[in-house]
């Protein structure tokens, strides 16, 4: 569904516009990541912990929803203040206000309870319906650079019709119902989800800062180069991030009970999420000139080199994050996880400050491969340093090596 929309709007829209949009996507980005706090990984968690008990989860249910409210309200006043010291972000107000409302929606969007519950049939469906509602919007309402507008607000009308969606099926399931909220169980909920969203913060300081600190230092046009070329690999990492998402309730699940298995489950996963991460690379290697060309046209001088940079990065980065959320969150090392990313992540901040100006978005492509090369470096460090953490791993090779040697 992406990819649907993607080339149509950065041909439509053109390089300078679609910087704009990709601009203003990732200051909500900002938002959206303040408003999530992690959630989308403690609250999965806390669902596979309350399953049987359906009081605790529709308290669950109302406790994020009563915590996403107040971190949206506070992103909101956030964004007001930013507004009066980036020249950027004034300038591209009406666009960024559009896409905000994509913030205001995922205060009530439940993939997360989705997740837990592991109805990954159900939330396909979901993300399907709210895409596909939007996807003859995009064709019939945006026809030029004028329309940047338009563009942003059907964005954000997708994350809308997911988050009623959401609520449609929590209730149809039976287990949202009268609210029961406290602001004990709120803070809770905050307390829990904390450390995952410092290391959620850390991945946008991978991510859409490259594309910010793009628009204030190297101007519109190397976002849209930069932004272009994400968006195909995103596309292409599609299938890798979600063998990722399906397989951490399922460890989560099995870690307390039956280690030696979910270290088998964890070992299996490594493997798919990185062998399918090899063929979306391979491809983009030997095909980024021609896919440059055929999706975004002659425009985006420089997307096919940003393109190869941006692959190596997924490469790197899914084994990174496949790592430390399959293995060291298990462990109880959910605040180490975070305090690494979050060192990557301020690594790549200031490698973009320093080179943006002078590289354009080259220069931020290559910041971002070399804190994921970091990141991944210092888990491994974490993982053979720390004697129960090797035990883990080898125990679930050792099945591996045994069918492989049969």
């Amino acid at each position: 569904m992406s990819f649907a929309t993607f080339p149509y709007l950065a041909r439509v829209l053109g390089p300078h516009e679609f910087g704009v949009f990709g601009f203003a996507t990732a200051a909500a980005t900002y938002g959206t990541t303040l408003t999530e706090w992690g959630f989308n990984l403690s609250g999965p968690k806390a669902v596979v912990e309350n399953r049987t008990n359906q009081d605790a989860l529709n308290e669950l249910i109302w406790s994020i929803i009563g915590g996403k409210a107040i971190l949206c309200v506070t992103s909101l006043v956030i964004l007001i203040i930013a507004l009066q010291f980036n020249t950027q972000l004034a300038a591209d107000f009406k666009v960024v206000l559009c896409s905000w409302l994509a913030v205001v929606a995922n205060v009530f969007t439940m993939y997360w309870l989705m997740q837990g519950l592991e109805r990954f049939k159900t939330l396909a469906i979901v993300v399907l319906i709210a895409r596909a509602t939007m996807l003859p919007l995009t064709f019939i309402f945006v026809k030029g650079p004028g329309d940047v507008v338009a563009a942003a607000m059907i964005q954000a009308g997708g994350p809308l019709a997911a988050a009623l969606l959401s609520l449609l099926v929590a209730f149809e399931t039976g287990v949202l119902r009268r609210p029961a909220v406290s602001p004990r169980a709120i803070w809770r909920r905050l307390r829990q989800g904390a450390d995952m969203f410092v290391a959620t913060a850390a991945v946008n300081l991978f991510s859409s800062a490259n594309i910010v600190i793009l628009g204030t230092t190297a101007g519109a046009y190397a976002v849209g180069v930069y932004s272009a070329a994400d968006k195909i690999r995103n596309v292409g990492n599609i299938i890798p991030a979600q063998i990722n998402q399906v397989f951490f309730p399922r460890i989560s699940a099995l870690f307390k009970a039956r280690r030696n298995e979910a270290a088998r489950l964890t070992v299996l996963g490594v493997g798919a999420v990185q062998l399918s991460t090899i063929v979306v690379v391979a491809g983009f290697f030997c095909g980024s000139s021609n896919i440059s060309n055929f999706v975004l046209g002659a425009k985006y001088d420089g997307s096919a080199e940003i393109l190869k940079l941006l692959a190596l990065c997924a490469l790197v980065g899914n084994l990174s994050y496949f790592i430390g959320l399959q293995i060291l969150v298990p462990f109880g090392g959910a605040r180490k996880r975070s305090l690494i990313m979050l060192i990557g992540g301020i690594v790549n901040v200031v490698a973009v400050i320093l080179a943006s100006p002078r590289f354009g978005a080259k220069g931020a492509a290559v910041s971002l491969l070399i804190s994921e090369a970091i990141v991944l470096l210092l888990y491994g460090i974490l993982i053979i340093s720390n004697r129960e953490l090797r035990r883990y791993c080898i125990s679930g090779c050792v099945p591996l090596k045994r069918w492989i040697c049969s």
